[in-house]
């Protein structure tokens, strides 16, 4: 009686472990996907402003998406260098909108009231170094 105990025990355990591998493969996938569509090859971008910095170095979008029958997405913005197309690789977290570069080739944002119900998990400081370009955060 034990040993067919532990056997069901076993399969049972066997399957957790599938399924938990499989709920990680496509929690990844999705990851891939949301970060493949921040993309300036995106034919459902829509660019709100774009702004080159001082040194012509960086250069940041402000965008959406085109949802088609359900509207638009929730504003993003990216600051990414002048030659690249990977979106994704310098998107600011939720709560936070570029207001514009100042002379020292330094971003300016300002803390802002996410549209969703998602907190901006990332806090940013004055100062810090995001995506190569130094950031000052204004009220």
């Amino acid at each position: 009686m034990k040993k067919w105990i532990l056997i069901i025990i076993g399969i049972i355990l066997i399957g957790i472990i599938g399924i938990g591998i499989k709920i990680n493969s496509d929690l990844n996938e999705l990851v891939e996907v949301f970060n493949s569509e921040h993309s300036l090859n995106e034919p459902n971008l829509i660019i709100l402003s774009d702004s080159i910095s001082p040194n012509k170095k960086y250069k940041y979008y402000q965008y959406q998406f085109d949802k088609g029958g359900l509207g638009y997405s929730s504003i993003f913005w990216s600051v990414i260098k002048n030659n690249e197309n990977d979106l994704g690789k310098g998107l600011f977290p939720q709560g936070y909108k570029v207001i514009g570069w100042d002379i020292k080739n330094e971003l300016i944002l300002k803390k802002s009231i996410p549209t969703s119900e998602l907190k901006a998990v990332t806090e940013l400081k004055n100062g810090t170094e995001f995506n190569g370009i130094k950031i000052n955060i204004v009220e």
